[in-house]
């Protein structure tokens, strides 16, 4: 009985130095900057300035090659599996959602060796890339090896249609060895697409309730000259053509020409009467811009008014026809 258990102590002892020997060798160690900085950073910018309607999934937007760094490390490993290093994906999700739903895909490649499988770094689950290894030779336990570090990133139009994105600087991953280890030389992306006003022809549509006419009817001398006052509503309508992509952002102003102005926003009818211009923001001075909002295709932009007709102070109301014209001029 005693005998049997001494045996078995034995063969435990021997399966654990033999599993903490692999794991202690099994590792890339003590790396250092040899060239360059001791991290990569990369700048993908691309600006659209075609019809995006075009550019069919797949398509390279842009492609950048990485700065190269280059590392000196101590590999232990006793073979080509425990001396192999990696480089790991750590992109944050929302990162990744926010470039697949600004219609673009990121592909990853080894800009030193062509034999690494490229990774889709926005893919839910990207795979580590196998960057390479050290084969130990027969007799030699350790070595000091240089790394060199550089990749290509490739653009390419995803599934969603795209949009303007700014990713702004995050970090994409870091180098590891066989066991996990990180030793270091991380890689930081900005990523940024911009759409360049996609309007071969920015030309807006405007039309006018009524044809453009806003008519008071008949008004009473007796009753204006009392203080009454009457409000007749109208509405600008703005679209514009279905190839201006991007849309317009779009003000409105409302010119006198050669009328007279009183306050700024009492355009003078010539007979004892004035009107006023407003919207849901206020009273509306004349000569002054006012954002109107953004003009996208089949997204027409509605915008009601109220002209209100009242005594000018101090003044008689004087029988008789009466018009004006005023000019709305709409900048974009």
């Amino acid at each position: 009985m005693s005998r049997l258990n001494q045996g078995w102590v034995s063969v435990f002892f021997t399966v654990l130095l033999t599993l903490f020997h692999n794991q202690a060798f099994g590792q890339v160690s003590n790396c250092y900057p040899r060239t360059g900085n001791t991290y990569i950073d990369v700048n993908l910018n691309f600006s659209i300035t075609s019809n995006t309607t075009n550019i069919s999934p797949g398509t390279v937007l842009t492609t950048e090659l990485s700065d190269f760094i280059g590392l000196t490390c101590t590999f232990t490993g006793n073979s080509p599996t425990l001396n192999a290093l990696y480089f790991s994906n750590t992109l944050p999700e929302s990162t990744k959602a926010l470039l697949l739903n600004s219609g673009v895909e990121i592909v990853q490649g080894n800009g030193v060796s062509s034999s690494t499988t490229p990774v889709t770094i926005t893919d839910p689950n990207v795979p580590n890339m196998n960057l390479g290894y050290w084969n130990p030779r027969e007799g030699l336990s350790t070595e000091d090896i240089n790394i060199g570090l550089m990749y290509r990133f490739t653009v390419r139009k995803g599934a969603n249609a795209l949009k303007p994105f700014d990713t702004g600087r995050v970090q994409l991953g870091y180098h590891r060895d066989y066991l996990g280890n990180n030793i270091g030389a991380p890689i930081y992306v900005h990523i940024k697409g911009e759409l360049t006003l996609l309007c071969p022809s920015p030309v807006v549509n405007v039309t006018a309730s009524n044809g453009g006419s806003v008519g008071f009817g008949t008004v009473s001398p007796t009753i204006m000259n009392a203080g009454d006052v009457v409000n007749k509503n109208f509405n600008l309508n703005f679209a514009v053509s279905q190839d201006c992509e991007t849309g317009l952002n779009v003000s409105v102003r409302f010119e006198p020409g050669n009328n007279t102005i009183l306050d700024n926003k009492y355009l003078d009818m010539g007979n004892g009467l004035q009107t006023l211009l407003s919207n849901a923001n206020g009273d509306i001075n004349y000569n002054e811009s006012y954002p109107a909002g953004s003009l996208l295709p089949g997204k027409p932009l509605d915008l009601p008014y109220t002209a209100t007709l009242s005594k000018i102070p101090g003044s008689n109301v004087i029988s008789g026809p009466f018009s004006k014209t005023i000019r709305v001029v709409v900048s974009y």
